[in-house]
């Protein structure tokens, strides 16, 4: 007897062939393309970063105002969806203060951002928010690093 299809989300700083800095991201690309291969609902979250914005052709707007909880304030982003490899749906977290950077983790002389702990805090409320506000209820939530 088959099991029925799971709705996995991949919540991911890097993704091939949209963000990539090391192993994670072919693990994240090719994850994401093999489980939805065999049947499965996934879906991808990742920051929006600049580098992405610049080597995109076109993507659509899914959710335009998103109201993220970061302690005792709440922060907005907006939430854009383009596909991945074998079509696997990507919806990308914008916010300017956190992913608009040159790099994903460190600066141009390799030193890390200082908030980075925060921002990718903030990618993981945000890909939360957007199952909340979008009705995708997974079965499975698999964060990587």
């Amino acid at each position: 007897m088959k099991s029925p299809p799971l709705k996995i989300l991949f919540v991911a700083s890097e993704m091939t062939p949209l963000a990539k800095s090391g192993g994670l991201a072919d693990v994240v690309g090719a994850l994401a393309h093999e489980l939805q291969a065999r049947g499965h609902d996934v879906r991808v979250v990742l920051p929006f970063y600049s580098s992405i914005r610049s080597n995109l052709r076109g993507y659509g707007s899914v959710i335009a105002s998103l109201p993220v909880q970061m302690g005792d304030e709440e922060m907005g982003c907006s939430v854009a969806v383009v596909h991945g490899p074998g079509g696997v749906p990507v919806h990308l977290i914008e916010h300017h203060h956190y992913f608009s950077r040159e790099g994903f983790y460190h600066d141009e002389q390799m030193r890390d951002y200082p908030d980075n702990a925060r921002r990718f805090g903030f990618l993981c409320r945000a890909a939360l928010a957007y199952c909340d506000a979008s009705g995708f209820e997974p079965d499975i939530v698999h964060a990587h690093d």
